[in-house]
């Protein structure tokens, strides 16, 4: 172990960069042969609107010697990765599912703490720590995606992640001190406020689209992700059923959709009902790295809709089509829809159609 991590620090020919990509060359080394972690491995299916969890990942599903991990909280995992700009790198991602073609198997999420302060406190401090953690600052041994982790657990809760997730930083540090290697300099300004990176954009084969333009059929269905729902959004998205945002938190839903090849979308029909309607609509072309503060004010969307026109059916449902402007959803690869509804109650959509062609 020692051998290829000193290889891994003195070469860097055999990393790639990413969202804590340098820790899946250490794959080849197995597993650690002992349970450090005493936790239970089983993913909470409902996660409490006040708490914090970690969501560790191994290459394997199992107990290994390299670890991955992301901070759930308020309905959004955030992680944090390299690259080669002064951009963030940390990221919203759908809580406990890595992002397709990581490599990455969820392990085990842990409960850390619960969370002490009003919402926007929270939401406040996660942007202050996007703006301090640019991906170009990340290094395998002493700023990883499990530093990250622990800097943000202890500024929403107070409390430090288990040591075990970030071991492998420990040997490589003892390492630099027997080599003389030294660490990468951290920049010196912040973090550019829009971050880069997130889940890359899913296969390049286009498929067919229906008559009218439905582009159903150009939907990365495997990749597609709801915040704040209550229960599996996605599955009830997927079979039209109601898809309702957690009580417990503000009214709002969203919607992250990713395209199997790039499209053009002129329109989208929503269907709810009379006492869940949404007030607004804020639609984000190709931002994938949005949570739900950048989507419900932090980040200006693409187009905004507030003066929705429904139209009444049998049985209390409600269906608006709503037309895009087109030339600001050419190449489409990634789409978010931010609903928002009254502000003492729920939101709730029952299904969404997008129009358009490739």
């Amino acid at each position: 172990i020692l051998a290829q991590a000193f290889q891994l620090e003195s070469g860097r020919s055999m990393c790639f960069r990413g969202c804590c990509g340098d820790f899946r060359r250490f794959v080849a080394m197995g597993n650690s042969g002992s349970d450090e972690s005493g936790e239970s491995r089983s993913s909470p299916s409902v996660t409490a609107a006040n708490k914090v969890l970690l969501n560790v990942y191994s290459p394997t599903g199992a107990q290994h010697v390299a670890y991955h991990s992301g901070v759930e909280v308020l309905g959004a995992e955030y992680v944090y990765g390299g690259s080669d700009t002064s951009y963030s790198g940390v990221s919203a991602q759908i809580p406990r599912v890595p992002p397709a073609g990581s490599g990455w198997v969820l392990y085990q999420s842990v409960e850390i703490g619960s969370l002490e302060r009003p919402r926007d406190e929270v939401l406040r401090a996660i942007n202050e720590l996007k703006a301090t953690w640019p991906g170009s600052a990340y290094d395998l041994v002493s700023n990883n995606c499990n530093h990250f982790s622990d800097a943000m657990c202890q500024r929403l809760c107070g409390q430090r992640i288990p040591s075990w997730v970030n071991r492998l930083a420990g040997v490589g540090d003892s390492l630099r001190g027997v080599f003389g290697t030294p660490a990468p300099a951290a920049p010196s300004g912040p973090a550019k406020a829009d971050g880069a990176g997130g889940p890359a954009a899913a296969g390049l084969v286009s498929r067919s689209i229906g008559a009218d333009g439905d582009l159903s059929s150009e939907v990365d269905w495997s990749s597609v992700g709801v915040l704040n729902a209550v229960g599996d959004g996605v599955e009830a998205l997927r079979s039209d059923r109601m898809v309702l945002s957690d009580e417990d938190t503000d009214a709002e839903l969203l919607f992250l959709v990713p395209f199997a090849a790039p499209v053009k979308l002129r329109a989208l029909r929503v269907e709810t009902d009379e006492q869940r309607a949404p007030v607004s609509i804020r639609l984000f072309a190709n931002k994938r790295d949005l949570d739900m503060n950048d989507a419900g004010g932090g980040v200006a969307p693409t187009q905004l809709v507030e003066d929705i026109k429904w139209v009444s059916s049998e049985g209390g449902a409600l269906s608006a089509t709503i037309e895009l402007n087109f030339l600001k959803f050419q190449t489409l690869g990634f789409l978010a829809v931010h609903f928002a509804g009254p502000e003492d109650g729920v939101v709730a959509i029952r299904g969404v159609r997008f129009f358009g062609k490739n």
